[in-house]
């Protein structure tokens, strides 16, 4: 009967669903896990607390390992939450090595798909104004002149990547916000410079 090779069917595959169901469960945890100290290795980068910041960013990378076991299993896992703590662990490997002059990890060193790098990259320039303010804030304009060069730069390098939304989901929108960014930061400097 049709109605009984159906439950049969739906008895069988239940425990695979089941599992499927908790590794999503132990990703989405893992997942804001990796953001979370991915976020506190960027702030405590800016405050130039390096030892700290290591801490913090070992952390995250031990816990990206974690998530990149289930997502190799599950790849159909890799959603939401997953491409945002990707995209976060890139944005702090950008960071930390800016400020303390440590190797840069790469997407390949890291083991994510390119697009969540370079969509780290986008906001690790945000986080590079931040540091421009601080900079002027301290009265270090050449140092904050320097890092805007770098953002300039990082900027030309992004904006060179003319691909479809589905290719690089969300980086023509940061683009364009970054083109912003630059220009606040550009009138920062000069007002700077008047003082």
């Amino acid at each position: 009967m049709l109605t009984e090779e159906i439950k049969e069917y739906i008895d069988k595959i239940t425990p695979k669903l089941q599992e499927r169901f908790d590794k999503r469960e132990k990703v989405l945890l893992i997942a804001r896990e990796v953001i979370r100290y991915s976020g506190e290795t960027i702030s405590l980068s800016h405050r130039l607390k390096k030892k700290e910041a290591e801490e913090k960013y070992k952390v995250a990378l031990q816990k990206l390992e974690e998530l990149k076991k289930i997502i190799d299993e599950y790849p159909e896992l890799l959603y939401g939450d997953v491409g945002t703590a990707y995209q976060e662990i890139s944005e702090a490997s950008i960071v930390y090595s800016m400020y303390f002059g440590e190797k840069l990890k790469t997407a390949e060193d890291l083991g994510i798909p390119e697009i969540y790098y370079i969509l780290g990259i986008a906001d690790a320039i945000g986080e590079m104004r931040r540091r421009v303010l601080e900079l002027l804030r301290k009265d270090d304009k050449i140092e904050a002149e320097n890092t805007y060069k770098m953002m300039e730069e990082l900027y030309e390098i992004l904006w060179t990547l003319e691909y479809p939304k589905a290719v690089v989901p969300g980086l023509r929108q940061k683009i364009d916000n970054l083109r912003r960014l630059l220009e606040e930061t550009n009138h920062d400097l000069f007002l700077a410079h008047l003082e």
